[in-house]
């Protein structure tokens, strides 16, 4: 009896062991081929669209950064900016090796956007097959929110590759008992908010999951999964040395965050401290993840007898410089029929998705509770970046679950031959997710490079008019709105930060005679900035003043890029004399 014991013991340790043993890593040849394509695909594409620092974000900044750490000369500080380290020593390390170009103002991003699909194949490949990863790898290098955004310095990009490297690390550490992916998992959790503070949601999603897992008794404390414990001391302690010695203080990253965000809604001398206000619209997200009122659309037609496919289709599909496409209505079709069909491999992604999309909806950027306040975090389009990753692992999940309930159909018509077609051997589930994949694709790549089209359009003229002063001699003054709108403030990225003590703000010049003679001026051609009296005419209050560049593009753009991205239109003028008219 004694012995028959042993052995159901011996036995079901072994069959513990088999469910723990990880599943294989070698690949395929196909597969690996399929993945490397994508990779290039992704890659390629984005080093032909590359695009420097947008017109909309915090791009310049990151790159000023950069290129004082790149020289030597960076110090945290109780800047916002100056704590996010692996924003700007990565592009340091770049303009060190490569210079100060477009490329290396990119290829940061770029990198992080290629490694996010790879990152993404594997994490589908361990939850369910190699097709789920290499179908999950291609909806991520074509949807338009980070295809859109990696060619730029868009911190959500990196943000997303470390997100996802702490997931997959987690999922590894799980499912493998694995002491390094622990420690892995550890280190990508702390390096996240490095790149940007909201970063910092992965870390309550990883303890929220690891803490249900333990729960459901999935996973022990025990030495292997301390291994996580060891990798979040690792990287704290390098991270308050690196700030001891750089700022002579260790918890400034801490500190400065703190500070930042717990000043965000105070009021003073009338005016916010920092943000001017985070967005408290609930309905902000679900608007930007849906952005075709489909339904609306739809029944108004209905109601007015217009019952014309074609024309309910052009009024649906109006691009409106949207960053998504239907990708989060193919989500939510997925998640109805991955749960109808009971899949329980969908748990940890689906989990991902859910508490990084609850943290940004209902999450607080400042919190209180003497006096209570909870001011709901700041809401923008790029930071769904954080979800990226487990969307299109779902809907891959689902299109592949969906594809395979074809298979007896499939054999039939492989056995059979196409002289047996009938209603019975055709594959209908197969067809739709081929149909679902095709009709993503097309729409994607059509929002994606009408939107690259727009970011080129928007950094037409400063680009060309930066490439002209660059022509000129070191010494020469050039005047420029500073703090009127992004579209100027790449003027100095564009220059490649060649002495800068030449760039000076007009925003406090009020008149033509403010402005030496002997100096350039850029100015908007069609809106007037701030109280300065001079503009959007110049020439007529500063006749003195003559124009050296009217960048015009021989390009022909849609009204509707025009209006979106070619609102105002600069100009560069020469001041032969400071006299007004």
């Amino acid at each position: 009896m004694a012995k028959r014991n042993t052995v159901k013991k011996a036995v079901q340790r072994k069959s513990k062991r088999a469910e723990r043993k990880p599943k294989s890593k070698k690949l395929s040849r196909n597969y690996r081929i399929a993945l490397v394509a994508i990779a290039a695909f992704a890659l390629i594409y984005s080093l032909v669209f590359i695009m420097g620092p947008s017109a909309y974000g915090d791009d310049p900044t990151y790159l000023s950064l950069a290129y004082g750490a790149a020289n030597g000369n960076f110090v945290e500080s109780a800047y916002i900016f100056s704590v996010r380290l692996f924003m700007i020593f990565p592009i340091a390390l770049f303009y060190k090796l490569f210079g100060v170009n477009l490329f290396t103002d990119s290829i940061w991003d770029i990198l992080c956007f290629v490694g996010s699909v790879v990152a993404s194949f594997y994490i589908g490949k361990e939850i369910y097959d190699e097709k789920v990863g290499i179908l999950a790898a291609f909806l991520l290098s074509i949807l338009p929110l980070t295809a859109i955004l990696a060619p730029t310095v868009s911190d959500n990009i990196p943000m997303m590759f470390m997100t996802t490297m702490a997931m997959l690390s987690i999922l590894y550490a799980q499912r493998r008992s694995s002491r390094f992916w622990y420690f892995v998992a550890g280190i990508f959790l702390i390096a996240s908010p490095l790149v940007t503070p909201e970063g910092f949601i992965v870390i309550p999603i990883a303890i929220l999951y690891l803490l249900v897992e333990l729960f459901r008794k999935k996973i022990t404390i025990n030495r292997t999964s301390m291994y996580l414990i060891y990798g979040i001391l690792a990287i704290g302690i390098a991270l308050m040395a690196f700030n001891y010695l750089n700022s002579g203080h260790p918890l400034i990253t801490y500190t400065t965050n703190s500070n930042y965000f717990s000043a965000i809604g105070v009021m003073k001398n009338g005016q916010y401290v920092t943000i001017g206000s985070a967005n408290q619209n609930l309905s902000f997200y679900p608007q930007w993840m849906l952005p075709y009122n489909i339904l609306q659309i739809v029944s108004s037609n209905i109601s007015r007898l217009n019952l014309n496919p074609v024309s309910i289709w052009d009024q649906i599909y109006v691009t409106n410089f949207n960053m998504v496409g239907f990708f989060f209505y193919a989500l939510i079709l997925a998640v109805l029929y991955l749960i109808l069909r009971k899949e329980k491999r969908v748990y940890f992604v689906l989990f991902w998705f859910l508490a990084g999309f609850l943290y940004l909806e209902f999450g607080p950027m400042h919190f209180s509770l003497i006096p209570f306040e909870y001011l709901l975090t700041h809401r923008l389009p790029r930071f769904l970046t954080l979800i990226a990753v487990p969307t299109v692992i779902i809907i891959a999940m689902a299109l592949i679950r969906l594809a395979e309930a074809s298979r007896k159909q499939l054999r039939l018509l492989a056995t059979k031959g196409a002289s047996k077609i009938n209603l019975k051997t055709i594959p209908y589930s197969a067809i739709i997710a081929v149909l679902v994949i095709v009709f993503l694709t097309i729409t994607s790549l059509q929002i994606t490079f009408i939107q690259y089209e727009a970011m080129s359009l928007s950094r037409y003229d400063t680009f060309t008019i930066s490439n002209y002063l660059n022509t000129l001699p070191n010494t020469t003054v050039i005047y420029y709105p500073a703090a009127y709108t992004q579209m100027f403030s790449n003027i100095g990225v564009y220059m490649r930060f060649d002495n800068l003590s030449r760039l000076r703000g007009l925003d406090n010049i009020q008149n033509c005679t403010g402005i030496p003679e002997g100096s350039y001026v850029v100015l908007t051609k069609y809106a007037k900035i701030g109280s300065l009296n001079y503009t959007p005419d110049p020439l007529n209050q500063c006749p003195g003043w003559q124009t050296i560049l009217y960048p015009r593009t021989n390009q022909n753009y849609s009204s509707g890029i025009t209006g979106y991205a070619y609102p105002f239109r600069a100009v560069l003028y020469y001041v032969k004399s400071n006299q007004s008219g």
